[in-house]
């Protein structure tokens, strides 16, 4: 089965909840740049809901923002942002 990842159907209701997870380089550099990637698409968005976990070694990290989404197209502005970003090594 072939899904259209552009399409405007999805499962989720919104507004709602949304976690947003990036992955990337243990900097100070790369956790501005998620947040305020973020909060371009998502005023809501504030470091207070942010949450930062090390990888074992320490070379990397993870950021995790809790938001409001209001739509699928705000979903895939912010994701489509963040995987162009050089910085930006993974998202989920």
């Amino acid at each position: 089965m072939t899904v259209d990842l552009h399409s405007e159907e999805t499962l989720m209701e919104f507004p709602c909840d949304f976690q947003l997870k990036a992955m990337g380089h243990n900097t100070e550099s790369f956790i501005n740049t998620v947040f305020e990637i973020t909060q371009k698409h998502a005023p809501d968005a504030s470091r207070d809901k942010m949450h930062i976990k090390d990888s074992k070694g320490k070379k990397f990290i993870s950021v995790n923002i809790h938001f409001e989404a209001t739509s699928l197209k705000q979903l895939h502005t912010i994701y489509g942002e963040l995987k162009a970003h050089p910085e930006v090594l993974m998202t989920l």
